[in-house]
């Protein structure tokens, strides 16, 4: 039997279609594939982006936020706090990025330039706001935990690492993310 004497219906024609549709659209995509984050959005990543850009060294020798892994650490981090926390650290990130309106620019903090940025941070270093004060601080604080606690670091700040040098040992919730978002 060749195939050409094989008759398909009208519905099994359209199925085969749509399944090779779906084969094609699979495929190209799977070339582009979007990093998973699992707290973080993508509105989200953008102001952290552009936060650690501004706060971060950006000296010759040290590593840049990528390769210190920031980003992916603190989604790491904070998908496991519980909600409570988690809310607050969401709206420090929206408000980080509203907040250069209450200082004399129409721009939210992740469209400005690298220099207005740094700018917009050196004029909140005064201020009299406890929210102010509590939003760059707690965000400082993650980021710059997250980014000197990155082996990538440790030898430009002369940090030797753990005494002993022990093997890392991965928690649960380590490694449950791990999976879930399919990082090496």
């Amino acid at each position: 039997m060749h195939w050409e004497s094989k008759k398909f219906s009208r519905k099994g024609f359209l199925n085969r279609i749509g399944f090779a549709g779906l084969f094609v659209v699979s495929w190209a995509c799977s070339g582009a594939q979007k990093a998973i984050y699992l707290f973080f959005s993508d509105y989200e990543l953008k102001i952290l982006e552009a936060w650690c850009l501004a706060v971060l060294p950006d000296e010759k020798n040290m590593p840049d936020h990528n390769k210190a892994e920031v980003i992916r650490r603190l989604d790491e981090e904070f998908y496991f706090v519980s909600e409570e926390i988690r809310e607050e650290f969401h709206m420090a990130i929206i408000g980080l990025d509203y907040l250069p309106f209450f200082y004399g620019s129409f721009s939210r903090f992740h469209k400005l330039t690298l220099e207005n940025r740094i700018s917009f941070l050196e004029k909140t270093k005064d201020t009299e706001s406890d929210l102010v004060r509590a939003i760059i601080g707690n965000l400082k604080l993650v980021t710059f935990l997250a980014y000197y606690g990155h082996e990538s670091t440790w030898k430009q700040i002369g940090y030797d690492g753990p005494f002993g040098n022990p093997p890392e040992k991965w928690s649960e919730s380590r490694i449950h993310y791990k999976k879930s978002v399919n990082v090496s």
